[in-house]
């Protein structure tokens, strides 16, 4: 049997495995394999791990029934997890401390507490902060294999920004959502009803308070998990059919019931609407300051929660660019200061994705930087007409949507091609 088919049998066998867990591998600990993914292993140790994360920061009940239900898609989302790690490191992929600092800190906003006390909050219910950071570590590196892999590669024709530029001008006074997913995909036909349970298991426990954001990290195969599902702002048309439909149903707040689609389930949660203003006419120049506090070199976790809680204090309250500047050199932070006016395109990225929807008064939360913790503010705000920004503008946006269905093809692309053995 040559090594193509052998993939096939044995990638139907995990499928099968992961529908039908023993139970009683969770109560025996220890480290037996849970699974091969090519030359990596995924003990019983890492399962019980990632299991526990999940059921803490989704706010699952700790419960065996709950257990025994949702371990096979915790095993998928490990195994899926190897494979996005094993393709970063052939393509010599990094990714550095700040970045997972900074994610870090995002998980910690949207379970309502400080990067300080996610430590010992996940401590204190038997997690790791490790098997955070391993998760957090794998989906970065992802993002950034995809772009090695596909950036150079996209191409966004002239007629394409015309037809969306269009699009955008006449849903002018239109309403848009804010939305996020979770996406679940029917890969066998022969999967359909367990796929579909799944989905309404998520959504009964959406429906008695579990975090959508943690349960998208953890469950959803859509390249927007690594963000807890958020899509941004999409309005009529934007998205498939058969999501499309039930936007406009939705209240804010509200989960909505499995949507069926022609490559499997969602869960959709409306998170605000609004009416569109339409393409803002052109280059946006901004005005900033910052409070700005130092790092040791090579700081431990704690001194970087400590320095990010002490951000966060600081510039609470604040309602000008003075304030803020005069709040950090109070605090330690004698380069807090203006940062002069920039167009907003000429920022870096990171910067650039925080401070593109802000208004003049508005700042950015406690952000980890090569230099430190800082806080932006913008002072004030320009927007002048000009049609070739406007055209970078929707070309990223174009780019950026190109790149989600990669991610989504390279990943069932690896799975396809990998020796994975489940053994429990």
């Amino acid at each position: 049997m040559n090594r193509f088919l052998v993939t096939i049998v044995l990638v139907a066998t995990a499928a099968l495995a992961l529908l039908t867990p023993d139970a009683r591998v969770f109560a025996q600990g220890g480290l037996r394999i849970a699974a091969i993914v090519n030359d990596d292993v995924i003990s019983l140790h890492d399962l019980e791990n990632r299991l526990a994360l999940t059921l803490v920061t989704s706010n699952l009940e700790n419960r065996p029934e709950v257990r025994q239900r949702v371990a096979p898609q915790i095993l998928r989302a490990l195994i899926d997890d190897r494979l996005k790690v094993q393709e970063a490191r052939r393509l010599n992929i990094v990714v550095t401390k700040a970045e997972i600092d900074n994610a870090l800190l995002r998980i910690a906003q949207q379970v309502k507490m400080s990067p300080r006390e996610m430590p010992q909050y996940l401590a204190s219910r038997g997690v790791k902060m490790s098997t955070l950071i391993d998760q957090v570590e794998a989906e970065i590196g992802w993002l950034k294999t995809v772009n090695r892999l596909e950036g150079n590669r996209v191409q966004v024709g002239e007629d394409e920004i015309d037809a969306e530029l269009a699009r955008i001008r006449e849903n002018a006074g239109q309403p848009e959502y804010r939305v996020a997913d979770i996406f679940l995909p029917v890969d066998d036909p022969k999967n359909e009803a367990e796929v579909r349970q799944l989905a309404e298991r998520l959504l009964g426990q959406l429906q008695q308070g579990a975090s959508f954001p943690s349960l998208a990290r953890n469950f959803s195969q859509a390249a927007s998990s690594a963000g807890g599902g958020d899509l941004g702002w999409v309005r009529r048309g934007q998205l498939s059919a058969p999501l499309d439909a039930v936007l406009p149903e939705l209240e804010r707040g509200e989960v909505s019931s499995p949507i069926r689609t022609p490559v499997g389930y969602y869960l959709l949660l409306m998170i605000n609407k609004r009416t569109s203003q339409g393409l803002a006419e052109g280059k946006v120049t901004v005005t900033l300051s910052r409070l700005s506090l130092p790092l040791p070199a090579n700081p431990s976790q704690q001194e970087i929660a400590e320095r990010l809680q002490t951000a966060k204090s600081a510039s609470e309250g604040v309602e000008s660019c003075a304030e803020l500047e005069a709040a950090g050199r109070q605090a330690g932070g004698q380069r807090s200061g203006s940062m002069g006016e920039v167009e907003i395109d000429r920022l870096p990225a990171q910067l650039r994705q925080l401070v593109r929807p802000l208004a003049a008064g508005e700042m950015t939360a406690p952000l980890r930087t090569d230099e430190g913790v800082v806080v932006v503010m913008v002072c004030d705000r320009v927007e002048e007409g000009n049609v070739s920004e406007q055209r970078a503008l929707v070309e990223n946006m174009l780019r950026e949507q190109v790149l989600t269905a990669a991610s989504q093809r390279h990943l069932r692309d690896l799975r396809r091609s990998a020796l994975i053995d489940i053994r429990i």
